[in-house]
């Protein structure tokens, strides 16, 4: 299957999903080696992150684990701007969000003493 294929497999995506699916070593190498994606960062941190910006300022998200490889859309590219991450974060990256605020209130604390 081509690096294409996949990326419209999760693009078909219902509306209230992000269109994760699952994809082998070899997809996931074609998606890298296609030149569109970037390195970038996500949860879990122990994985690879890729991103591939799209025009609408979405992006899909390329997660390279231990076990398995997986590739969704993310409605808003948390590298584009500051509104865009923020927007990821209060919509997508809900638990990713509550964990910096946490460690981010945490700083400020032990700053304070």
């Amino acid at each position: 299957m081509s690096y294409r294929a996949s990326e419209r497999r999760v693009l078909g995506h219902a509306p209230r999903s992000n269109g994760e699916r699952p994809v082998s070593r070899r997809e996931a190498a074609a998606l890298k080696a296609s030149g569109r994606y970037r390195a970038s960062s996500g949860a879990p941190a122990s994985a690879e992150h890729w991103r591939r910006r799209l025009p609408d300022g979405s992006c899909l998200h390329l997660v390279l684990e231990e076990r398995r490889c997986r590739l969704h859309h993310d409605a808003f590219d948390p590298d584009a701007s500051l509104l865009s991450m923020g927007l990821h974060m209060t919509h997508e990256a809900r638990a990713e969000a509550a964990a910096m605020a946490a460690l981010a209130w945490s700083v400020v604390s032990l700053l304070a003493h």
